[in-house]
């Protein structure tokens, strides 16, 4: 796993093989869990992908949520949750812009970057609903190639079914962020769900425990 700067790491690709398939795998990641590396790993093997770059956002799209993490935090915790990983890698495109990052200005970046590269963007079936309200919706759909994978709960509006769209039936791994933070702010059990280095991460940090 390497982050998109530059910086090699042990068992990353070697600097200018960017392979011809790239997934492009947004989110906050607050915190990142074993169900995102479930996910981005099936989708990975499925297409038959280069690799995933994971995208952690400043702040959530349509401010949905407030008091989002430090992006410090959660970008260690994305460093350690990929860490096994090497066809896994960080960018921190989004945060080192601040503000609102638009997934159409996103996609265009890493057209410049590997410009023989056929992008897959990757996102839940919950985020479909909301989809039509993004920036430029149909130049995502030209510009990229969606990935949509199931969440529990959320059905998909037959028409995306006519667009540039790859429809994947991934393990239903029912696991939220949301829920993670709530379980830790509660004292609850939840170290199955996250990788160990998070999870001590999480603790060292006391992170969550005042939500």
């Amino acid at each position: 796993m390497k982050k998109e700067n530059g910086q090699q790491e042990k068992g990353s690709p070697t600097p200018g093989s960017s392979g011809k398939k790239i997934g492009l795998f947004g989110g906050t990641f607050d915190p990142i869990h074993i169900g995102h590396t479930i996910v981005a790993e099936w989708i990975w093997d499925a297409l038959h992908l280069d690799r995933v770059i994971f995208i952690p956002n400043f702040i959530h799209p349509f401010h949905k949520r407030q008091g989002i993490s430090d992006a410090r935090y959660r970008l260690r915790m994305l460093q350690l949750a990929l860490s096994d990983f090497p066809q896994f890698e960080i960018s921190t495109i989004e945060i080192d812009r601040e503000g609102v990052s638009y997934t159409i200005d996103t996609i265009r970046h890493f057209q410049q970057k590997y410009a023989d590269t056929q992008l897959f963007l990757i996102v839940g079936t919950d985020n479909l609903h909301d989809f039509w309200k993004w920036k430029e919706p149909q130049n995502i759909l030209t510009e990229a190639r969606m990935v949509v994978y199931n969440r529990k709960g959320f059905s998909v509006d037959p028409k995306f079914k006519k667009e540039n769209i790859v429809f994947l039936e991934t393990p239903h791994i029912e696991i939220s962020s949301t829920e993670i933070r709530q379980r830790i702010q509660n004292k609850r059990a939840c170290q199955s769900l996250l990788h160990p280095g998070v999870y001590q991460f999480i603790k060292e940090h006391k992170i969550y425990q005042s939500i």
